[in-house]
């Protein structure tokens, strides 16, 4: 395949900061056109990254026949109608994370990749990345023995205070079902062990309406706080602790196994290990289990899917399985009862 010709829609922080950049150092890749909410958005964006043509809506920038993939940059509202008119009119599609807002759009964005046979990339949330091969080798290797339970503590106080206004993340009609950080920590139990078979959940809202960004009164729908447990296929059972409303704890993974522990230090990026009856120390990563943030392959691994075939995770099928558990837990929390994932 000659140059590939890729338009942005939204082209915002992550993209001006890591996948322009990203494409630009790639040989036979052209970035040709951008779509932002304004012409004036798109100006800017145009300018700061050399970008030759601006296009008025993304609808515009789809439908050119001189472009060969889309990077959406969007709020998740817009992911399904952008991937599913760039899929449907032949483009390759990356798409940030959190892939919908709800799992009948990840469905469809999903089914319309199948059917049309373009690559469809997610952007991987970087959380684990540098551990992920060691936590194969140690799973492979059975250094922990059975695993028996995984427990996944995420905190943070944005929302702990009743007068923080309501932030895109927060608002329903932006992110859907998304909370806080479930999705990205589904993707990695996901990456590390496999499919989540069931989910039974609490979900609990503390401050029921914040002011938007003009002002506006709006009933919080996205919860502050989840805890749920979720059945892995694996056989194994995952316990999920999430809040965004309170003000101290660990962001952290533990894997207990049979023989022996781990536990993933997220924010200083470590990871700890050690056999029963052991203390606990920093794991041993292997020159060839390396993988540099800095260095994020992102991009380079979606051109190689496009001109080479090669596999690239996560894709549409990996979001859908990943916004099969938000949703699972939404539906869980409102019910009252245990979910089984399709």
């Amino acid at each position: 395949m000659g140059t590939i010709r890729v338009g942005f829609v939204g082209l915002g922080g992550i993209c001006k900061s890591r996948h322009v950049p990203g494409l630009q150092r790639i040989e036979g890749v052209e970035i040709a056109a951008v779509a932002n909410r304004t012409r004036e958005s798109s100006e800017r964006a145009a300018e700061q990254c050399g970008i030759p043509e601006i296009c008025d809506s993304w609808q515009a920038l789809v439908a050119r026949d001189d472009i060969d993939a889309v990077f959406i940059g969007t709020w998740p509202n817009m992911h399904k109608d952008v991937s599913v008119a760039a899929l449907e009119s032949g483009k390759h599609v990356f798409c940030q994370a959190r892939m919908a807002r709800d799992v009948a759009e990840a469905r469809a964005m999903y089914d319309t990749a199948k059917r049309t046979g373009r690559v469809a990339a997610l952007c991987p949330v970087p959380i684990g990345l540098s551990v992920d091969a060691a936590i194969a080798r140690l799973l492979a290797e059975g250094a922990l023995g059975e695993v028996r339970l995984v427990r996944v503590q995420s905190f943070t106080d944005a929302f702990a205070q009743p007068d923080t206004p309501l932030h895109w993340r927060k608002d329903h009609r932006i992110s859907g079902l998304n909370m806080h950080t479930l999705g990205m920590y589904a993707e990695v139990i996901h990456r590390w062990f496999g499919w989540t078979w069931t989910v039974h959940a609490l979900a609990q809202t503390f401050t029921r309406t914040r002011r938007d960004s003009d002002g506006t009164e709006v009933r919080v729908q996205i919860p502050d706080q989840v805890l749920f447990s979720a059945g892995m296929h694996a056989g194994f059972p995952v316990q999920y602790t999430i809040s965004a409303a309170v003000h101290h704890g660990e962001e952290e993974i533990q894997v207990f196994g049979s023989e022996g522990s781990l536990t993933y230090d997220v924010n200083d990026d470590v990871l700890y290990g050690a056999l029963a009856g052991e203390m606990m120390g920093p794991v041993q990563i292997r020159p060839e289990e390396q993988y540099n943030l800095r260095e994020w392959p992102v991009e380079r691994n979606f051109v190689a899917a496009i001109r080479e075939g090669a596999e690239y995770h996560p894709d549409f099928f990996d979001g859908l399985q990943y916004m099969q558990v938000v949703q699972a837990v939404h539906d869980s929390a409102r019910e009252g009862k245990t979910i089984m994932l399709g």
